[in-house]
């Protein structure tokens, strides 16, 4: 029995000591923290911005109908490679062989008019000269007779002739010029019905010209039985079967897709308005599909466009990439991750971004030239850091402004039918890395304390951050936490401890590497 109360006896005067060292040392074990610590390195940082986007042809044609009718015969199916001018389809053609049928008999009927016209006005023709014939006839015995009866006149006047010869006289004038009067109305009446005919000769004629217009009209409609290829390139799409009725009466039903060229495909990427400003034409750009998650594609960036895309009030813009695709991995339609790099520096200082996120306990103790920084947000947390001190700010050095855009001769593909200059298109050949910003780290000093400098920040790749100014050097060892303050971010399950990958060692009494 004393042997069983002397077992339980030890272990627990041990812990009641231990608790009496603990309340002698002040109860606290936060005077005492250690710090985690990682060293300043020399290295690259490369500045990216992700987006998403859409695996796309460069040229997709869509073939379609412009006349009803039913499908007779196909000719095309998915994935056809086709020619220009090659038949993808036929339409059944008797109703618009019917149609040209109709518009020949009614081009004839036409013709038929129009000689009909023109016989009338070569009939009249033939009447107008005889009337004016009989009115020139007319006139002279009108004029004769006129003659006769003046010197009928005198003589009677004189007694050398008769009573009887000056009435004889009278009457053939009045009745020379009654007809004189007949042939001149007749003459009118001719040319009236002649003027009457050339216009029936006129409309004639344009009726004939409107049954050959509706002629050409049925021929072409024909023609449009037979669909063919506008370009070289593959079936994509076939949207029919033989035997459906498509009707053309308001748009064109869409037939087939034919995409012109697999071998060279393009990604319509969608990129936040907060990131846009960083981009030029001379960026790197990469991308993965789902379809080959270990597969890494390149592009070029071909076009910014500057349409904003606006969707539940998030601003995009579309950047246009121009991909090979020669080995035919890429189908229309798949789905890019895409990752830009906006900005890169090579052999520059740097430092992890929890040192420039991570604050002492007492911080507000230590003596600072400016305020907090709180640290290097990633490109995904925008909005923070500002309101940054004056004095730090002052220190970024100013660099000459660049023309983000400007008009440059380039080279692009055309599709057939586009008249347009690629060379008057607006090119974003510069970009905004983004400015430089003041930042505070901590050091441990002589003595084990933190201890702040204050430096510039450069572009940051979300983990690590470029230090462009400031009282820092290579192989400093600068503070990412202590036991007190644990970023969840990069816990372990162990102790609590900060797992970053990069080699540290002690900075001072109670400093821990990792």
């Amino acid at each position: 029995m004393k042997r069983k109360l002397v077992r339980i006896g030890i272990p627990v005067v041990v812990a009641v000591a231990a608790v009496g060292a603990f309340v002698l040392s002040g109860g606290s074990s936060k005077a005492d923290s250690e710090y985690f610590t990682a060293p300043v390195t020399r290295g690259p940082v490369r500045r990216v911005v992700n987006a998403t986007g859409t695996v796309q042809t460069v040229v997709t044609v869509q073939v379609g109908s412009q006349v009803s009718g039913q499908i007779q015969e196909l000719y095309a199916d998915f994935n056809s490679v086709v020619k220009r001018g090659q038949l993808l389809a036929k339409l059944d053609p008797r109703n618009l062989e019917a149609v040209v049928a109709n518009s020949k008999a009614s081009v004839a009927a036409a013709e038929a008019r129009l000689r009909s016209a023109e016989a009338d006005i070569k009939m009249h023709a033939a009447n107008l000269q005889s009337s004016r014939a009989n009115v020139d006839a007319a006139r002279v015995t009108r004029d004769n007779a006129r003659l006769q009866y003046d010197r009928a006149m005198e003589l009677t006047q004189r007694g050398v002739a008769s009573k009887n010869d000056y009435d004889t006289a009278k009457a053939n004038f009045e009745s020379a010029e009654a007809r004189y009067q007949q042939a001149a109305a007749s003459l009118q009446q001719v040319e009236a019905q002649t003027a009457a005919t050339e216009a029936q000769v006129a409309q004639a004629r344009a009726g004939l010209q409107q049954a050959e217009a509706d002629l050409n009209r049925a021929l072409i409609n024909l023609e449009y039985a037979d669909i063919f290829s506008p370009v070289d390139g593959v079936v994509i799409s076939r949207d029919v079967d033989v035997g459906q009725t498509i009707a053309a009466s308001m748009q064109a039903p869409t037939l087939f897709t034919i995409a012109t060229d697999l071998s060279q495909m393009q990604v319509k990427a969608s990129v936040d308005e907060a990131d846009i400003g960083s981009i030029s034409e001379d960026a790197e750009v990469s991308f993965t599909v789902d379809a080959y998650p270990n597969n890494v594609f390149r592009g070029k960036i071909a076009e910014i466009r500057l349409s904003p895309q606006t969707v539940q009030n998030v601003v995009t813009y579309n950047v246009i990439l121009s991909i090979e695709n020669r080995d035919m991995k890429l189908k229309p339609g798949m789905t890019a991750n895409i990752t830009i790099a906006v900005a890169h520096r090579d052999n520059v200082l740097k430092v992890p971004n929890a040192a420039l996120r991570y604050n002492p306990p007492n911080a507000a103790q230590q003596p600072s030239t400016a305020s907090s920084s709180g640290g290097a947000p990633p490109d995904g947390m925008r909005g923070q850091g500002r309101g940054r001190s004056s004095l730090a700010a002052d220190r970024a050095p100013s660099t000459p402004s660049k023309p983000a855009a400007k008009t440059e001769s380039v080279s692009l593909p055309q599709a057939p039918g586009q008249r347009w200059d690629p060379n008057e298109k607006v090119r974003f050949t510069t970009a905004d890395a983004g400015p430089q910003r003041p930042g505070r780290i901590w050091v441990l000093g002589p003595d084990g304390k933190p201890q702040a400098r204050m430096v510039m920040l450069g572009i940051t790749d979300g983990a690590a951050t470029e230090i462009v100014a400031g009282d820092i050097s290579e192989n400093d060892v600068v503070v990412v936490g202590d036991e007190t303050q644990v970023d969840t971010t990069v816990q372990t399950p162990g102790r609590g401890g900060f797992v970053l990958g990069i080699g540290g060692g002690r900075g001072g009494r109670g400093g821990r590497g990792f």
